[in-house]
């Protein structure tokens, strides 16, 4: 959305003009850099130049300078207005969703955290094209260079949510919380994590109910239409991802079911899974951010 902001204020025109570059002959780039765990990096947009000397002396208020590093990239054509001529997925997440599963099934390639995740834009604010940085594991290990984990003590958080039962309709659950949250926003009590969302299961008539909803500061003089879940809190493993990977929190799920042993109990043999506490899975700005593994000692 920011580089949308950009585009539609004239911002990146008023640039381009500075720098004389035609952007009816160039591309808007965008690119993720400064990438943290915790779903935390930096956007910079702007166009491209043929070199970094002899800039104007004056230049727009903010204006940064980067230089992409030269590596292999994935290259995907993204065609969200549906233009007549032109090839693509009909939607960015559709593009994320195939970086990290069907292209990294077909092929070898991982991602490259030495590179820039980039997209390219035109002049009008349609989103051209998507390119991820990827590299080739030299060893197993590799693929997994991507994640941080970090131990961490939580006190018990109050959820207001949105549950269904475990089952083909459990995902929906996401849906249902984001019809009523504007009614949680207007109490208040979510303010402080409003960019944050929580999914979980509960335990419920011998299976268990999915719940998607966000951290409330009280239970107190919130509507009817949210459930009220408080989690246990204690001792968690935070895994957290470099962020790249769109909307499908498959990666990090992935490390905590699986991989934990390889990744954090191998070097801490006095902590173990605790079977009595559920993962906790944080989204922010649409994505699984990161997730927390409940752990106890032996």
């Amino acid at each position: 959305m920011i580089v949308k902001k950009y585009i539609s204020e004239g911002t990146i025109a008023f640039l381009a003009e500075t720098l004389g570059v035609n952007l009816s002959e160039s591309e808007i780039i965008s690119t993720r850099c400064d990438v943290h765990g915790d779903g935390n990096y930096n956007v910079i947009v702007g166009v491209l130049v043929d070199s970094l000397d002899n800039l104007p002396e004056f230049l727009p208020e903010h204006t940064a300078t980067l230089t992409l590093p030269t590596c292999r990239y994935a290259k995907m054509e993204i065609n969200e207005q549906k233009r007549e001529g032109r090839i693509g997925y009909g939607e960015r997440m559709h593009a994320d969703e195939y970086f990290i599963s069907g292209f990294r099934n077909d092929t070898d390639y991982i991602f490259n955290l030495w590179g820039f995740p980039m997209n390219t834009w035109n002049a009008g604010g349609d989103l051209l094209t998507k390119y991820e940085p990827i590299r080739k594991p030299e060893k197993e290990s590799d693929r997994f260079d991507t994640f941080e984990v970090k131990p961490v003590l939580l006190p018990p958080w109050k959820i207001a949510c949105c549950t269904r039962p475990h089952g083909e309709e459990g995902d929906k659950c996401i849906f249902d919380y984001f019809e009523v949250a504007a009614e949680v926003y207007k109490t208040g009590l979510a303010r402080y994590n409003q960019g944050d969302f929580y999914g979980f299961p509960v335990d419920w008539e011998n299976s268990y109910k999915s719940c998607f909803g966000s951290r409330v500061s009280s239970f107190e003089g919130l509507p009817d239409s949210v459930e009220k879940v408080t989690l246990p809190g204690g001792l968690y493993v935070h895994i957290t991802q470099k962020e790249f990977n769109g909307d499908n929190p498959s990666m990090p799920y992935d490390v905590a079911f699986n991989h934990m042993d390889k990744l954090y109990f191998s070097s801490h043999p006095d902590y173990r899974f605790d079977n009595s506490r559920k993962v906790i899975a944080r989204f922010r700005q649409a994505n699984c951010a990161s997730v927390f593994v409940p752990v106890k000692r032996k």
